[in-house]
């Protein structure tokens, strides 16, 4: 195995005992955070009095559940599948 795929393989062992979970909030929820800020930046860029506590809390609340769930389940999915690979070629 060369020494990148041992170091790929040794982190996410050390990731992966942590647990699923905590893998996908951790990373879920700072893409939700930049999601969020990009979202914000594109929808009410020189209108910032227009944006409302709720449409600021409504956004914030889908970028993390739903942006920040589907990327960090999507990233945990394929390094699942690339350790598994890598593991399987050794």
């Amino acid at each position: 195995m060369k020494e990148a795929d041992k170091k790929f393989v040794d982190n996410w062992e050390k990731i992966r005992s942590q647990g699923k979970a905590k893998y996908i909030i951790k990373h879920g929820v700072g893409f939700g955070i930049l999601i969020f800020v990009v979202n914000l930046l594109i929808n009410y860029w020189d209108k910032w009095g227009q944006l409302s506590n709720t449409d600021f809390f409504v956004q914030l609340t889908i970028s993390i559940v739903v942006g920040g769930g589907i990327y960090g389940a999507f990233s945990w999915y394929l390094n699942e599948f690339i350790y598994k690979k890598k593991l399987r070629d050794n």
